[in-house]
């Protein structure tokens, strides 16, 4: 074999073998290169799959939240509501995701922009609600200065009103008339007109209780009205209806009592003398009770015998 077809076969091997280095390398690369494209795959879908969670979590906090803020009132309640159902929305798609077995490259892109896209509505969504809780703050500190107002006038009307029933009460009392001088006596009327006291009962026709009223310069003039309450010795209170008798309510205890006769006059804030009489059943020996009263107060007291 000749020199030149040595050299011609050699050249042909040098070339295959080049070529099949060069085949195992480009081979090589591409088999290094896919491995770390499918490493670079998987981490990324872990990645994303704790972005999903942590997303998912996100969301579910601010459900928890919007639940807080539920009740303050109805606008706030219905702008409540779309956004809940907004997340709820995204929490079913996110799951979904979740659920995927695997991702392609592209579907890893998309969902990549995704959670950009929801990281930026979380965040903006957040600053509503702050914006939110803000003026629900507003709003309670409002309601407690109402009420705090309201419990003020509350109390400084009731201050009020007792200042007013004390004064009121103190009026009545001022205004009303005395029982001074207060006397009880049995009377016997004599032909000749003149009243003559007795102190037998057997032989008594009335009895007679007389008072001074006072001077009263409180008190407008016009009619008054005052109750004799006379009582026998068994502590009975003498009642006739064709006497005028009949009943008041007692101021002191709230009750109701019988009067036995009532004594209406023309009063003009000068002192005036007042007699009342009695004509009925007195037939009991013992002593007697005899009380004045105006609206309901008691305002004399005077015991007698009638033997």
């Amino acid at each position: 074999m000749s020199e030149a077809n040595k050299s011609s076969k050699k050249t042909v091997y040098l070339i295959i073998i080049f070529l099949l280095l060069l085949i195992n390398l480009v081979g090589a690369y591409y088999l290094f290169k896919g491995q770390q494209d499918l490493e670079t795959t998987q981490i990324e879908v872990v990645d994303l799959k704790d972005d999903l969670a942590s997303l998912q979590a996100d969301f579910n906090m601010q459900l928890a939240q919007l639940e807080e803020m539920k009740g303050i009132n109805a606008d706030l309640d219905i702008l409540l509501a779309e956004r809940e159902a907004e997340i709820k929305g995204h929490l079913a798609e996110i799951q979904k995701w979740k659920n995927q077995s695997g991702f392609n490259k592209n579907e890893l892109n998309k969902l990549k922009g995704k959670i950009v896209e929801f990281e930026a509505e979380r965040a903006s969504f957040l600053g509503q609600i702050d914006e939110l809780s803000k003026k629900n703050v507003e709003l309670t500190e409002i309601k407690e200065r109402l009420e705090i107002d309201l419990y003020s006038e509350k109390e400084v009307t009731a201050t009020l009103t007792e200042e007013k029933e004390y004064l009121s009460g103190k009026f009545e009392l001022g205004s009303l008339l005395q029982a001074d001088e207060l006397t009880a006596i049995g009377i016997r009327v004599k032909d000749n007109g003149v009243e003559k006291e007795i102190g037998k009962v057997k032989n008594v026709e009335k009895v007679m209780v007389c008072y001074q009223t006072g001077a009263n310069k409180v008190r407008e003039n016009g009619e008054v009205k005052m109750q004799l309450r006379l009582l026998n010795p068994k502590g009975e209170t003498m009642y006739q209806e064709q006497e005028t008798s009949g009943v008041f309510i007692s101021k002191e205890n709230g009750q109701e009592l019988r009067y036995s006769k009532e004594a209406s006059f023309a009063f003009d804030g000068n002192n005036k003398k007042i007699c009342i009489y009695w004509s009925h059943n007195i037939t009991t020996a013992g002593t007697y009770t005899a009380e004045i009263y105006q609206e309901g107060y008691l305002v004399g007291v005077k015991k007698f015998d009638l033997n």
